[in-house]
Protein backbone atom coordinates (compact mmCIF):
# COMPACT_ATOMS: atom_id res chain seq x y z
CA UNK A 1 0.00 0.00 0.00
CA UNK A 2 1.26 3.52 -0.75
CA UNK A 3 2.21 5.47 2.38
CA UNK A 4 -0.43 7.85 3.73
CA UNK A 5 0.37 11.57 3.47
CA UNK A 6 1.75 12.86 6.74
CA UNK A 7 -0.35 15.55 8.47
CA UNK A 8 1.01 18.19 10.75
CA UNK A 9 -0.98 17.56 13.95
CA UNK A 10 0.57 20.46 15.79
CA UNK A 11 -0.54 23.00 13.16
CA UNK A 12 -4.11 21.59 13.24
CA UNK A 13 -4.26 22.00 17.03
CA UNK A 14 -2.87 25.51 16.71
CA UNK A 15 -5.63 26.52 14.27
CA UNK A 16 -8.29 24.96 16.52
CA UNK A 17 -7.04 26.83 19.59
CA UNK A 18 -6.91 30.08 17.63
CA UNK A 19 -10.54 29.70 16.47
CA UNK A 20 -11.67 28.94 20.02
CA UNK A 21 -9.82 31.95 21.31
CA UNK A 22 -11.72 34.21 18.92
CA UNK A 23 -15.10 32.98 20.25
CA UNK A 24 -15.96 34.89 23.41
CA UNK A 25 -19.09 35.77 25.34
CA UNK A 26 -17.69 38.84 27.04
CA UNK A 27 -19.54 42.12 26.29
CA UNK A 28 -17.97 44.55 23.85
CA UNK A 29 -16.30 47.65 25.34
CA UNK A 30 -18.13 50.98 24.99
CA UNK A 31 -17.12 53.22 22.06
CA UNK A 32 -14.27 55.60 22.79
CA UNK A 33 -15.36 58.29 20.30
CA UNK A 34 -18.70 60.10 20.93
CA UNK A 35 -21.53 59.80 18.41
CA UNK A 36 -22.16 62.75 16.05
CA UNK A 37 -24.93 65.13 17.15
CA UNK A 38 -28.39 64.53 15.69
CA UNK A 39 -29.99 67.09 13.38
CA UNK A 40 -33.46 66.52 14.92
CA UNK A 41 -33.94 68.52 18.14
CA UNK A 42 -34.59 66.35 21.15
CA UNK A 43 -36.92 68.88 22.78
CA UNK A 44 -40.02 68.04 20.75
CA UNK A 45 -40.05 64.93 18.56
CA UNK A 46 -43.67 65.50 17.57
CA UNK A 47 -42.89 68.82 15.90
CA UNK A 48 -40.24 67.13 13.74
CA UNK A 49 -42.82 64.60 12.47
CA UNK A 50 -45.63 67.10 12.04
CA UNK A 51 -45.05 67.39 8.27
CA UNK A 52 -45.70 63.66 7.74
CA UNK A 53 -49.23 62.42 6.92
CA UNK A 54 -51.10 60.50 9.64
CA UNK A 55 -50.74 56.72 9.66
CA UNK A 56 -54.47 56.15 10.19
CA UNK A 57 -57.37 58.47 9.38
CA UNK A 58 -58.70 60.48 12.26
CA UNK A 59 -61.52 58.84 14.20
CA UNK A 60 -63.39 62.11 14.65
CA UNK A 61 -65.88 61.29 11.86
CA UNK A 62 -68.35 58.65 13.13
CA UNK A 63 -68.95 55.49 11.11
CA UNK A 64 -72.28 55.50 9.27
CA UNK A 65 -74.30 52.36 9.97
CA UNK A 66 -77.34 51.67 7.79
CA UNK A 67 -80.67 50.90 9.41
CA UNK A 68 -82.39 49.32 6.42
CA UNK A 69 -81.62 47.47 3.21
CA UNK A 70 -82.21 50.54 1.06
CA UNK A 71 -79.71 52.57 3.09
CA UNK A 72 -77.13 49.78 2.77
CA UNK A 73 -77.66 49.70 -1.00
CA UNK A 74 -77.18 53.46 -1.26
CA UNK A 75 -73.93 53.28 0.74
CA UNK A 76 -72.58 50.48 -1.45
CA UNK A 77 -73.55 52.42 -4.58
CA UNK A 78 -71.74 55.53 -3.31
CA UNK A 79 -68.43 53.65 -3.19
CA UNK A 80 -68.68 51.47 -6.30
CA UNK A 81 -70.25 50.99 -9.70
CA UNK A 82 -71.84 47.99 -11.33
CA UNK A 83 -68.60 47.16 -13.17
CA UNK A 84 -65.92 48.25 -10.67
CA UNK A 85 -65.33 48.16 -6.92
CA UNK A 86 -68.08 45.68 -6.11
CA UNK A 87 -68.14 41.98 -5.22
CA UNK A 88 -70.56 39.16 -4.47
CA UNK A 89 -70.21 35.87 -2.63
CA UNK A 90 -72.35 33.24 -4.37
CA UNK A 91 -72.90 29.55 -3.75
CA UNK A 92 -72.33 27.25 -6.72
CA UNK A 93 -71.79 23.49 -6.71
CA UNK A 94 -71.92 23.38 -2.88
CA UNK A 95 -69.07 25.89 -2.64
CA UNK A 96 -68.85 29.61 -1.97
CA UNK A 97 -67.14 31.77 -4.59
CA UNK A 98 -65.94 35.37 -4.30
CA UNK A 99 -66.76 37.01 -7.63
CA UNK A 100 -65.95 40.40 -9.15
CA UNK A 101 -67.14 41.84 -12.47
CA UNK A 102 -65.29 40.45 -15.52
CA UNK A 103 -63.88 37.49 -13.55
CA UNK A 104 -63.58 34.10 -15.28
CA UNK A 105 -64.99 31.20 -13.27
CA UNK A 106 -64.22 27.54 -14.02
CA UNK A 107 -66.72 24.96 -12.75
CA UNK A 108 -67.35 21.26 -13.36
CA UNK A 109 -69.36 20.83 -16.52
CA UNK A 110 -72.85 22.27 -16.10
CA UNK A 111 -75.76 20.00 -17.00
CA UNK A 112 -77.80 20.27 -19.09
CA UNK A 113 -75.06 21.48 -21.44
CA UNK A 114 -75.83 24.88 -22.92
CA UNK A 115 -74.21 26.50 -25.93
CA UNK A 116 -71.50 29.16 -25.47
CA UNK A 117 -72.98 32.64 -25.27
CA UNK A 118 -75.88 31.62 -23.05
CA UNK A 119 -76.43 33.59 -19.86
CA UNK A 120 -77.17 32.24 -16.40
CA UNK A 121 -78.43 34.19 -13.40
CA UNK A 122 -77.09 33.85 -9.85
CA UNK A 123 -79.89 32.86 -7.49
CA UNK A 124 -77.95 31.97 -4.33
CA UNK A 125 -76.11 35.14 -3.27
CA UNK A 126 -74.74 35.25 0.27
CA UNK A 127 -73.15 38.70 0.33
CA UNK A 128 -72.71 41.81 -1.78
CA UNK A 129 -70.52 44.75 -0.87
CA UNK A 130 -67.92 47.36 -1.69
CA UNK A 131 -64.72 48.45 0.07
CA UNK A 132 -66.27 49.52 3.41
CA UNK A 133 -69.88 48.33 3.32
CA UNK A 134 -71.52 44.95 2.79
CA UNK A 135 -75.00 43.47 2.77
CA UNK A 136 -75.02 39.93 4.16
CA UNK A 137 -77.64 37.23 4.51
CA UNK A 138 -78.12 34.75 7.31
CA UNK A 139 -76.61 31.98 5.18
CA UNK A 140 -73.26 33.81 5.07
CA UNK A 141 -72.68 32.61 8.63
CA UNK A 142 -71.13 29.14 8.54
CA UNK A 143 -72.82 28.06 11.79
CA UNK A 144 -76.27 28.90 10.44
CA UNK A 145 -75.44 27.24 7.12
CA UNK A 146 -74.54 24.00 8.93
CA UNK A 147 -77.86 23.97 10.79
CA UNK A 148 -79.77 24.13 7.50
CA UNK A 149 -77.80 21.18 6.09
CA UNK A 150 -79.49 17.81 5.61
CA UNK A 151 -76.58 15.49 6.38
CA UNK A 152 -78.34 12.35 5.13
CA UNK A 153 -78.91 13.63 1.61
CA UNK A 154 -75.95 16.07 1.91
CA UNK A 155 -78.03 18.97 0.64
CA UNK A 156 -79.31 22.24 2.01
CA UNK A 157 -82.85 21.88 3.29
CA UNK A 158 -83.35 25.65 3.39
CA UNK A 159 -81.29 28.52 2.02
CA UNK A 160 -81.93 32.08 3.15
CA UNK A 161 -79.88 34.18 0.78
CA UNK A 162 -80.25 37.75 -0.40
CA UNK A 163 -83.58 38.16 -2.28
CA UNK A 164 -83.34 38.09 -6.06
CA UNK A 165 -84.67 41.62 -6.48
CA UNK A 166 -81.85 43.15 -4.43
CA UNK A 167 -78.85 41.82 -6.41
CA UNK A 168 -78.75 40.87 -10.08
CA UNK A 169 -75.68 39.26 -11.64
CA UNK A 170 -75.45 37.19 -14.81
CA UNK A 171 -72.83 34.68 -15.93
CA UNK A 172 -72.00 34.18 -19.62
CA UNK A 173 -70.84 30.76 -20.80
CA UNK A 174 -67.54 31.06 -22.67
CA UNK A 175 -66.65 27.46 -23.51
CA UNK A 176 -66.84 23.83 -22.50
CA UNK A 177 -63.38 22.31 -22.09
CA UNK A 178 -61.77 19.17 -20.74
CA UNK A 179 -58.78 18.45 -18.55
CA UNK A 180 -55.68 16.59 -19.84
CA UNK A 181 -56.04 12.84 -20.19
CA UNK A 182 -55.69 10.99 -16.89
CA UNK A 183 -54.73 7.31 -16.80
CA UNK A 184 -55.66 5.34 -13.69
CA UNK A 185 -54.14 1.87 -13.27
CA UNK A 186 -56.11 -0.68 -11.24
CA UNK A 187 -54.43 -3.94 -10.30
CA UNK A 188 -55.06 -6.89 -7.96
CA UNK A 189 -52.22 -8.93 -6.54
CA UNK A 190 -52.02 -12.63 -7.47
CA UNK A 191 -55.26 -12.39 -9.47
CA UNK A 192 -53.94 -11.42 -12.87
CA UNK A 193 -56.29 -8.44 -12.89
CA UNK A 194 -54.94 -5.30 -14.51
CA UNK A 195 -56.96 -2.51 -16.01
CA UNK A 196 -56.22 1.03 -17.23
CA UNK A 197 -58.97 3.65 -17.04
CA UNK A 198 -58.69 6.81 -19.12
CA UNK A 199 -60.64 9.86 -18.05
CA UNK A 200 -61.04 13.53 -19.02
CA UNK A 201 -62.89 15.78 -16.61
CA UNK A 202 -65.22 18.27 -18.27
CA UNK A 203 -65.28 21.92 -17.21
CA UNK A 204 -67.37 24.98 -18.04
CA UNK A 205 -65.86 28.47 -18.12
CA UNK A 206 -68.04 31.46 -17.36
CA UNK A 207 -67.51 35.21 -17.29
CA UNK A 208 -69.04 37.28 -14.50
CA UNK A 209 -71.12 40.22 -15.69
CA UNK A 210 -71.97 43.48 -13.99
CA UNK A 211 -73.27 43.38 -10.42
CA UNK A 212 -76.47 45.40 -10.34
CA UNK A 213 -78.22 46.49 -7.17
CA UNK A 214 -81.87 47.33 -6.76
CA UNK A 215 -82.83 50.26 -8.96
CA UNK A 216 -79.73 50.17 -11.18
CA UNK A 217 -79.72 49.54 -14.92
CA UNK A 218 -77.15 48.13 -17.29
CA UNK A 219 -74.96 50.91 -18.72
Amino acid sequence: MPPRPSTNISSAFARLSLSRGLQTTAPLPPPTTPLPPSDIPSSSSSSALSHLPPILPSSSSPTILPNSTSEAISLISSQSTSSCGRYVIARLYSRNYLLHPKDILTLPQLKPVQSPGSTLSLTKVLEVGSRDYALRSQASNAAILKRSMDWKSKRLSSFEGIPEGVVDCNLTILEHTKSPLERILKKKRRKGYKKTIEHKQGYTRLRVGDILLKGEKVI
